[in-house]
């Protein structure tokens, strides 16, 4: 089950497929994926330290620290927004045009958030790539890192994440978020790393259904 994208001596990079919950929540038989790189690094006599989140339906590039000495630097990457993530999403109805999504996000009930005023700031940068008909494949980056920021985001301008059952509708398997890419400086070296994941099958397939053209994984 654990895809390894890039691993050396300070961390390790992973493929999340859609579905899996990186912490442990209320079902104690589901597999967990900060456990089960930990029971891989264990063997090894290394552990993970968590450092990142994805949602459960999103798939893609994650990271984990394997040094508690290294997490300070980590954390004040996140902190200057030095940490850069890219996402591809299949969003409903056709997103023609670039823009940027700059809309306080506030918690609105038990799981949901929403953009209201009085919210912390969310920046969404949005570049569509192809589009029909039928719904638009768009690049993602984050200026801030807000729970759910993107699923909100695009919900707001009405274009929310094809089987997102949040905030659009269940019409998919999942919400047809994929994290493609993370870009850091590594905090042992300083040098500037990017590791990316090939887009699941689910979906490419998704985006061929919806005459979006063919997603390259």
């Amino acid at each position: 089950m654990l895809k390894i994208l890039h691993e050396d001596n300070d961390l390790i990079f992973v493929d999340k497929p859609p579905g899996i919950v990186v912490q442990r929540g209320y079902d104690p038989s589901e597999p967990v994926l900060l456990e089960i790189v930990s029971e891989y690094l264990a063997a090894k006599g290394e552990k993970a330290i968590l450092m990142q989140r994805l949602d459960r339906g999103t798939s893609g590039v994650m990271f984990f620290s394997k040094k508690d000495a290294i997490n300070a630097n980590l954390t004040r990457q996140f902190e200057r927004k030095a940490i850069r993530k890219e996402y591809l999403a299949l969003v409903e109805g056709e997103l023609a045009s670039s823009r940027t999504i700059d809309a306080p996000i506030a918690r609105i009930g038990p799981i949901s958030f929403g953009v209201r005023e009085g919210g912390k700031r969310a920046v969404t940068a949005v570049e569509p790539l192809s589009w029909s008909g039928e719904g638009s494949l768009i690049r993602v980056g984050l200026l801030t890192g807000r729970t759910h920021q993107i699923r909100v985001h695009l919900a707001d301008i009405g274009h929310p994440l094809v089987g997102d059952w949040l905030y659009g509708e269940r019409n998919a398997a999942r919400p047809m978020l994929h994290a493609r890419s993370l870009t850091m400086h590594h905090p042992a070296t300083n040098e500037i790393i990017t590791i990316q994941s090939p887009v699941p099958d689910d979906f490419a397939e998704e985006c061929g259904r919806r005459g979006v053209g063919r997603v390259e994984c």
